[in-house]
């Protein structure tokens, strides 16, 4: 015989499950890791960690976000590590810096923000309006060279990975006269679509 108690625990067990089900699927769903690309750079025999990625992430169609640079001269015995105690702050870069933000055929070249709180670190602000790679190329002088160093935006996410194994790159590369990248890892999102957080 089906009482009005028994309904009721029907009813509460079959909200627990659904729930909890809720839950588990969004526990176990695959997750983006949102980070920035770090380039261990020798310029004029100098070596120099460049960090750059997005602000914000993750970044989604038409949000305000930017370009992020944090600047530092190496560890030398951690030289990807931002986090050293040997690690010092580049300043002033704003004076001689500036990026270039590639979205297809289209690119604009933006002033960098010097950071009051960070002397590290530098922002230049944009609103992504597509659906595309963006391309971040610090241009200008460092050291009195001429710079031209890209960082590429990854569709679906980015890797805060410092190990080569994890898709680190120590094969070295002339970017342009006394300019060599000796290292590179991780890597930061590409703006994503909007419908993927909007509710309902």
């Amino acid at each position: 015989m089906v009482t009005k108690t028994n309904i009721q625990f029907i009813i509460l067990s079959t909200m627990s499950i659904i729930t909890f089900s809720l839950i588990l699927s969004i526990v176990l769903q695959p997750q983006f890791a949102f980070a920035h690309e770090k380039q261990l750079v020798s310029i004029n025999e100098k070596p120099y960690l460049f960090v750059v990625g997005s602000i914000g992430e993750p970044v989604y169609i038409n949000d305000k976000s930017g370009v992020e640079l944090f600047a530092y001269i190496p560890d030398p015995k951690d030289p990807l590590s931002e986090d050293s105690n040997v690690t010092k702050p580049i300043t002033g870069l704003e004076k001689t810096l500036k990026v270039e933000v590639s979205a297809g055929p289209t690119n604009k070249t933006l002033d960098f923000e010097p950071d009051e709180e960070n002397p590290a670190h530098y922002t230049a602000t944009f609103f992504p309006s597509a659906e595309t790679t963006y391309t971040y190329t610090l241009t200008g002088t460092i050291d009195n060279t001429p710079v031209h160093i890209s960082y590429s935006c990854v569709p679906g996410g980015g890797e805060d990975d410092d190990d080569e194994s994890s898709g680190g790159d120590n094969t070295k590369t002339v970017l342009s006269q006394g300019v060599i990248r000796e290292q590179m890892a991780g890597g930061f999102s590409c703006p994503m679509p909007r419908d993927e957080v909007t509710i309902p």
